[in-house]
């Protein structure tokens, strides 16, 4: 990478950065959202008397049943959150490494 690429990319990262911290702030609230979701579908099939097992085992296996969308949108949003955090760290860590590189650079022009 030439000197004048660094400059242009370390120009460059800020923004990238910034809207990688959005996403994972906009995964963090699909997160929420899910957890709610899922919290409110047990509520209400546990107050609408839709689970009837004998033991925990099956009173769990039910309760799954019953909320099987809403396990997925769940995953699904935690999976998300994963990949963005996982996105702004590398973009965190490439910035850091430019500059480095950079400070490098400025030691021997």
């Amino acid at each position: 990478m030439k000197k004048q690429e660094i400059f242009e990319r370390l120009l460059r990262l800020p923004a990238e950065i910034a809207s990688a911290e959005d996403a994972v702030l906009e995964a963090h609230g699909q997160l929420v959202q899910a957890k709610e979701a899922l919290q409110r579908k047990e509520d209400d099939v546990l107050l609408g008397n839709g689970i009837d097992g004998k033991n925990a085992e099956i009173r769990a296996a039910q309760m799954r049943q019953h909320t099987e969308l809403e396990r997925e949108d769940l995953s699904e949003a935690e999976m998300k959150l994963k990949n963005a955090a996982v996105r702004l760290g590398k973009l965190k860590d490439e910035l850091r490494a430019l500059q480095a590189a950079a400070s490098l650079l400025q030691g021997v022009a």
